[in-house]
């Protein structure tokens, strides 16, 4: 299984609870056999690899690995990952049963269900059984791995051929080649297909599937008045030519390449200054409808294609440009993003179903291992020469300021460090029975009254969970319990000298006798000052007792930095020290003021000088090294072995090798993905496993019809569209049938239409759009979507790998670490309670409100049918006009609060 899968979308990724990301189904086992080494091969470690390797193997976050029962057992900062035989107590199962305080997993998703729970305490239970491999090193040369003709013959490996579309009874119905595949399979089982929708229903439906919009009321009207037999083929045809359009499939793209604004950096917020220009790029592409092979060739190598003169294909390398930063997935996200195969999942062994073996894993990682990241340059030389010269020169001065500060911050965290004592004991005299002013205390004592302050508010509430301070306001405080622990945590860090004043301190308590006043707890205090106040004023570690970290005593962190200071060191600066400083910034304002904008460039990856080959990780492990793998294509879609790839890192043989129409997986690939979001699932449900753990094809020769029609139509996705929705399957109504839903309650022979909830993008968008607010304009920079009057399309709005949208997640919009197959749909109590109090909801019915109620000559009735029209594409029935023109008339704001309820309702957010 991949190490790239689902993760963790921000700090939580440093917890030994992040394994709990086992979104994946840990299928059921039986009471009997799940310790077995068969359930433990084909339940736990592919998920394990799935869903943790992508932060917890080679480069383990947070200290934790994964991938042996050693590393779990051992676990990471907080300990054992499991208890064997005791799952209450082990770490993973508590945070995947939101029992473990803090530990509550999978962070921004859809908790594990009951029985996924159950498995994993199961196995845990049972000893968490982990039947090792261990490779004798004398012989880590791998065995030849064969494939067999039988594993050639699995269905997603064998050619696409066009079948011969079949005959079917009901000629009458058929519109499209597609309808004879599916009224065949519908015949079998004796089913008949639903009537066809309704033509408001069916404008709705097109119009959100091709640009995620609700169709406009003349729109709806002109369709509706148009008898002519290419009415629809009339509307298909004006939304694909819409820019609208690859707003919409775009955005679905950028689901499989896993884009996101900034990196997956836990300990700063870390933007990509122009991933805008990979997320645009595709937008254009889809819109100009770019031939699906090479749309792939681009983002794979499009600094290789056409001799390397066509930057705007290179832009497409954003695919990899634009990945995680701390994890090495592009394996993962290229076999998956573009195969549907989970060939990550040989990172460790030979794939335990499909024909991957480990050396292929690795051939391929070697293509990727010889490329380094890279800024392609979209502006004339001269111009970007001329920016890097003078940026050199602000680097320069920046550095100079940034090495001053950090100097005398340092010195100055020394001395107020030494005074801790002074400052911890006059805090006493604040916070004590006599309730001293800090003002007049700092003056007394000779102290900073700012830091004194700091000291104050730090020890008001008694911190209960710093183990040095446990009673530091009673006479009881335990000067023998603090040498004793101080000791020992300087012996494990080997701290010598300071184990030396910790004995000196200690011998003055005795010197003293057994009385403690402030004297002796100051001496106390004082002797550990290194490992710990020197955290607490620089912050770094006691940043966030004060619960943001700019509030720390000399805080210089990344997130601010020296040249952003608010001027606390500033202020203990004088004299000549002081003049350097502001000498030093103002040239730097005067260097920056010369700056010009920066050249445009975009994110992309490049070639290594010395491309080189990657030897096996036998068990994963990157110390026990096997054989080279010479970089090579997989096995499977070869013609006999791989043939080693010889043109630098190999990424252009890696290309055409993915988007050559002998492939067997390529077009099917994406025919099935397009599909999916037609019809709500693929014919491929698992639409990014094609391999023997994925589900089978509902209709494998439709599949196949799809694939070999969008070879031979260019590769053209909009022809593709075109094809699906004018059939007579894409244009059934959602309606229920009592006799079909007896035989096929899940619509696989697809007798209905599939009725959808409108995905998180489209249900702002939406709300944007019935208001006339959206604003339609392409966008740059990627825009906070909680900012007030950001009213751009969702597409164009930050999305970050650290912390996602509150809206976006709630709504399931896709893990942006890892590649994204298909938007899931749930249904909770905070989603309807988003409706009732949401600001962003009251907003739009506000703005809705006014819209419909500016024209005052229209009577109440039209303005409701005005509202019904803009808001659901259709007028209201008698009950509901009355209704609602009882409601409307019952008092103050009640045109507010009705646009409200419609676009609170169902029927807004269900596309049928």
């Amino acid at each position: 299984a991949p190490p790239s899968m689902q993760r963790a979308k921000s700090k939580f990724l440093f917890h030994p609870a992040a394994l709990a990301l086992l979104s994946v189904s840990l299928a059921s086992a039986a009471e009997t056999g799940n310790a077995s080494s068969e359930f433990f091969e084909t339940r736990v470690r592919p998920v394990l690899a799935n869903r943790c390797y992508v932060c917890h193997s080679s480069t383990p976050m947070g200290g934790l690995a994964v991938n042996s029962r050693a590393a779990l057992l051992k676990g990471g900062v907080t300990g054992p990952a499991i208890v064997p035989g005791n799952p209450d107590e082990s770490l993973l199962v508590q945070a995947v049963r939101h029992t473990g305080g803090k530990l509550q997993m999978p962070l921004q998703q859809a908790k594990l269900s009951d029985k996924e729970i159950n498995d994993l305490a199961s196995w845990v239970k049972s000893g968490a059984v982990w039947p090792e491999t261990p490779v004798a090193a004398e012989t880590k040369k791998a065995a030849a791995y064969v494939i067999t003709p039988e594993q050639r013959a699995f269905w997603a490996f064998r050619p696409v051929n066009r079948p011969e579309a079949p005959k079917v009874q009901n000629e009458s119905w058929i519109g499209s080649p597609i309808d004879r595949f599916v009224l065949a399979r519908m015949e079998e089982k004796g089913l008949a297909p639903n009537k066809p929708a309704e033509k408001r229903d069916l404008i709705r439906r097109a119009t959100f599937d091709l640009t995620g919009l609700p169709p406009k009321p003349e729109d709806v009207d002109a369709f509706v008045n148009d008898r002519s037999a290419g009415a629809f083929a009339k509307v298909v045809d004006r939304l694909l030519a819409s820019p609208q359009y690859g707003e919409r499939w775009g955005r679905y793209w950028l689901d499989v390449a896993r884009y996101a604004d900034d990196k997956l950096n836990n300990d700063v917020i870390d933007p990509y200054p122009n991933s805008f220009r990979y997320r645009n790029w595709v937008i254009d592409a889809l819109n100009k409808d770019m031939p699906y092979d090479v749309f792939i060739k681009a983002q794979i190598a499009g600094d290789l294609l056409e001799n390397g003169k066509n930057k705007e294909l290179a832009v497409g390398l954003g695919f990899y440009g634009l990945s995680p930063e701390l994890v090495d997935d592009r394996v993962d996200a290229t076999t998956r993003g573009f195969l549907a195969m989970t060939a990550a999942c040989a990172q460790c062994h030979n794939h335990k179903f499909d024909p991957i073996p480990t050396k292929d894993y690795y051939a391929m990682q070697g293509v990727f291992s010889s490329t380094k990241r890279s800024e392609l340059d979209l502006a004339p030389a001269d111009e970007v020469a001329d920016y890097k010269k003078k940026a050199a020169k602000v680097k320069e001065l920046e550095t100079r300021i940034q090495d001053f500060l950090h100097q005398q911050a340092t010195q100055m965290a020394e001395i107020l460090t030494m005074q801790s004592p002074q400052y911890i004991i006059a805090a006493r005299r604040v916070l004590g029975a006599a309730k001293q002013d800090i003002a007049g205390v700092a003056a007394e004592d000779h102290l900073d009254r700012e830091t004194l302050a700091k000291w104050v508010r730090y020890l008001k509430g008694d911190p209960k969970d710093n183990q040095y301070l446990k009673g530091w306001r009673n006479d009881s405080f335990d000067l023998n319990g603090f040498r004793d622990q101080a000791l020992a945590i300087l012996k494990e860090r080997k701290e010598v000298d300071q184990e030396n004043m910790i004995r000196k301190a200690a011998l003055k308590v005795k010197t003293k006798g057994a009385a403690v006043d402030d004297d002796l707890q100051a001496v106390a205090l004082k002797v550990e000052h290194y490992f710990l106040w020197r955290d607490f004023y620089f912050s770094d570690f006691y940043g966030k007792e004060f619960k943001q970290e700019e509030d720390g005593m000399l805080y210089y962190g990344p997130n601010r930095g020296y040249l952003k200071s608010d001027g606390t060191i500033e202020r203990f600066l004088s004299g000549e020290w002081k003049q350097y400083l502001q000498t030093l910034r103002a040239e730097l304002n005067e260097r920056k003021a010369a700056l010009p904008p920066q050249y445009a460039y975009a994110h992309v990856i490049t070639d290594a000088a010395k491309p080189k080959n990657e030897r096996i990780q036998i068990n994963g492990q990157p110390d026990n090294l096997g054989e080279e793998a010479p970089r090579a294509f997989l096995s499977i879609l070869s013609e006999g072995e791989p043939k080693p790839f010889e043109k630098g890192s190999g990424r252009l043989e890696l290309a055409e090798a993915i988007a050559d129409p002998k492939n067997p997986l390529t077009a099917r690939v994406m025919v099935n993905r397009i599909w999916q979001h037609h019809f709500g699932e693929g014919l491929v449900r698992t639409v990014s496993n094609f391999g023997r753990m994925g589900e089978k094809p509902s209709h494998p020769e439709l599949l196949d019809y799809l694939a070999a029609q969008f070879v031979e139509n260019g590769w053209s996705m909009k022809k593709l569209h075109r094809e699906i929705m004018l059939s007579s399957t894409y244009r059934l109504s959602a309606d229920y049938s009592e006799k079909n839903f007896g035989v096929d309650p899940d619509n696989r022979l697809l007798w209905r239409a599939n009725r959808q909830r409108l995905d998180a993008e489209s249900l702002r968008d939406s709300l944007l759009a019935v208001s006339s607010e959206l604003d339609t304009t392409a966008g740059a920079n990627p825009l906070d979507l909680s900012e007030e009057k950001n009213h751009k399309r969702t597409v164009y709005g930050y999305v970050s790998r650290r912390k996602l949208d509150g809206t976006l997640a709630l709504f399931d919009f896709p893990n942006p670490n890892v590649t994204g197959e298909q938007r899931m749909a749930t249904a909770t109590a905070l989603q309807q309670l988003y409706f009732l109090n949401s600001g962003f909801v009251d907003a739009r019915a506000k703005a809705l409100a006014a819209e419909i109620t500016k024209r005052s000559q229209l009577s109440d009735a039209a303005k409701i049918r005005n509202a019904y029209r803009t808001v659901l594409s259709r007028d209201p029935d008698a009950s509901e006009l009355k209704l609602s023109l009882d409601f409307v008339k019952a008092g103050q704001n009640q045109w507010q609060h009705f646009t409200k309820a419609l676009l609170s309702s169902n029927e807004f957010l269900f596309v049928n």
